[in-house]
């Protein structure tokens, strides 16, 4: 079986601003029993632990709530800082500019990704009509984020869209959801 995460990042969440939010969000699903409070090894990747899921768990994911599956990893990680989250792309995928349409492959902009999470800028410029626009701004053929703070559900079934647009609503920031994997 191949690892799927599930994503949700906060478009709007700022570098100093970030940890603080996400304590905030732990603590309401540690208090919602939707995770566990403890890190234990529940996530894949070099985080320190994740959360695994709480009893409540089923009941943010779509579908039957008893069938939540007992994998391993299967936990919830947060990400604090510059993270990119995106969905399965293909090699010929492209990213269009906001403002004329002219499109750029996935491929290409991976150069420009790899730039800003090192500290780089936050934006591509359109060979076309030369607007510089922010990553965040370019239609992308999968849901795309590039965001200081995300969480990632390890094997999670698909988040319902009532828990992302309650997260939203208590952070009063616009999130963006999406998936990865097999």
């Amino acid at each position: 079986m191949g690892e799927r995460s599930r994503w949700i990042a906060d478009l709007d969440a700022r570098p100093g601003d970030a940890p603080e939010l996400a304590d905030r969000i732990l603590r309401r699903l540690v208090d919602a029993g939707i995770v566990v409070a403890g890190r234990t090894d529940c996530v894949l990747g070099d985080v320190s632990g994740g959360h695994a899921p709480g009893p409540a768990a089923g009941s943010v994911v779509m579908g039957d709530p008893a069938g939540f599956p007992d994998v391993w990893p299967n936990g919830m990680e947060i990400d604090v800082g510059r993270g990119a989250y995106y969905g399965t792309m293909r090699e010929d995928d492209r990213v269009r500019c906001p403002r004329c349409g002219a499109w750029l492959p996935f491929e290409t902009v991976l150069d420009a990704v790899e730039e800003w999470q090192d500290g780089g800028p936050d934006s591509l410029a359109c060979a076309r009509c030369g607007v510089r626009t922010g990553f965040n701004g370019w239609r992308w053929p999968v849901p795309c984020a590039f965001a200081e703070l995300g969480l990632r559900f390890w094997n999670w079934p698909p988040l319902s869209e009532a828990f992302v647009a309650d997260l939203a609503a208590r952070l009063g920031h616009r999130l963006v959801a999406g998936s990865f994997g097999t």
